[in-house]
């Protein structure tokens, strides 16, 4: 085997990481999508919300009034960061480790000061959720150039 097969065999990326990646992607992606439209078309969807119409479909969206519109600016350019961070993982470069632990905290704080300390609400699943795939993928940082 030659010095450049080695390289190559060492640089796979394991399959668990793959899925955290796949799983991030999703999660990243959709989320900044979502929040990037919401504070786009705020007026819209306030208005919406306001006219009940949802609620008459079983949708009871309210709570997104009471959060303050650059929440979902700030949110939405976070999942851009941590989608960022998660790309360079897919590459195997340990930079996105770092982009997306750092975002996902970030993420933690911004929720904790515009949704959860508002609501007198502790942001529990989202602190499991976000430590969970960060420690996923600390194992996997060895790999990472």
């Amino acid at each position: 085997m030659t010095e450049l097969e080695t390289n190559k065999n060492q640089l796979k990326r394991p399959v668990a990481l793959t899925v955290l990646c796949v799983l991030s992607f999703i999660g990243s992606g959709m989320t900044a999508l979502s929040n990037l439209f919401v504070y786009l078309n705020h007026g819209t969807v306030k208005e919406t919300i306001e006219s009940g119409m949802l609620g008459e479909m079983g949708i009871d969206i309210s709570f997104i009034l009471r959060i303050d519109r650059v929440y979902f600016l700030l949110s939405g350019l976070l999942n851009i960061i941590s989608f960022t961070g998660v790309r360079h993982m897919w590459s195997l470069r340990r930079a996105g480790f770092h982009l997306y632990a750092i975002s996902q905290l970030l993420l933690l704080i911004v929720s904790t000061i515009y949704v959860y300390k508002p609501s007198g609400v502790f942001p529990g699943f989202d602190l499991l959720l976000a430590s969970f795939f960060i420690l996923l993928y600390l194992r996997f940082r060895e790999i990472m150039n």
